[in-house]
């Protein structure tokens, strides 16, 4: 069950490591104005303001897998206790047969 755990949470944090990098790489344009000092690449172009910036990033998508995550964390841990539940009864009832048996022999 703990492997079960650590599997979700390391492909989730290498999942968003990777969506991260693949952000941050500079394409072809960049790559070549990187060389430029800042205050040559400010000389070379206007850009104007247009307003503020859209979120890049879609927050339904990011809240629906939140939720998935939480009702799967719930329903294993569900699963964890009623096995824990079962294993307790097996228990109950092995020392009470064993009493019954050492009061009766």
């Amino acid at each position: 069950m703990r492997a079960l755990i650590a599997i979700f949470v390391l492909s989730g944090t290498l999942f968003s490591g990777a969506v991260a990098l693949a952000q941050d790489t500079p394409t072809g344009d960049e790559a070549t104005t990187a060389q430029e000092t800042p205050s040559e690449e400010r000389a070379a172009q206007f850009v104007g303001v247009t307003g503020p910036e859209a979120e890049s990033v879609p927050g339904g998508p990011l809240l629906l897998g939140a939720y998935a995550i939480v009702w799967i964390l719930l329903f294993l841990f569900l699963m964890r206790m009623r096995g824990l539940q079962r294993q307790t009864a097996e228990e109950l009832e092995r020392l009470s047969a064993e009493i019954r048996a050492a009061e009766g022999g």
